[in-house]
């Protein structure tokens, strides 16, 4: 099944409404959007209609709004709940170098020494 990207208009209201993140919220609306197919192929199928007519699922969907929010809600509540993804060990990394402070001052040199200097005359 061909999933379609999400419209950014979209993810950024769905992002405010639910104050999630706009990753969140570009995966709850393409989570949402295969749910609602799934809910209409089970409708179209009781209903003896052709799950892959496109028209009679605008017609539903317009028919029953209720559909729409419900898979929404429901995509964004499992979004919300699932645990924060573990990064690997190279992202870790990378998160890690991006996210320490840079130091303002020189880092000492290997031929420095912290020895103090004897004059010989």
């Amino acid at each position: 099944m061909h999933t379609p990207i999400p419209d950014p208009i979209s993810v950024l209201a769905i992002s405010r409404e639910y104050a999630i993140s706009e990753v969140e919220a570009e995966i709850a609306l393409t989570w949402a959007a295969v749910s609602m197919t799934v809910e209409w192929e089970d409708f179209a199928r009781e209903a003896g209609l052709n799950p892959a007519d496109g028209e009679a699922m605008s017609r539903w969907s317009q028919q029953f709004p209720h559909v729409r929010t419900t898979c929404l809600d429901g995509a964004v509540a499992q979004v919300a709940a699932a645990p924060a993804p573990t990064l690997d060990p190279l992202e870790r990394l990378l998160h890690d170098v991006r996210t320490t402070p840079v130091r303002h001052r020189r880092p000492p040199s290997p031929l420095r020494t912290t020895r103090t200097r004897v004059r010989i005359r």
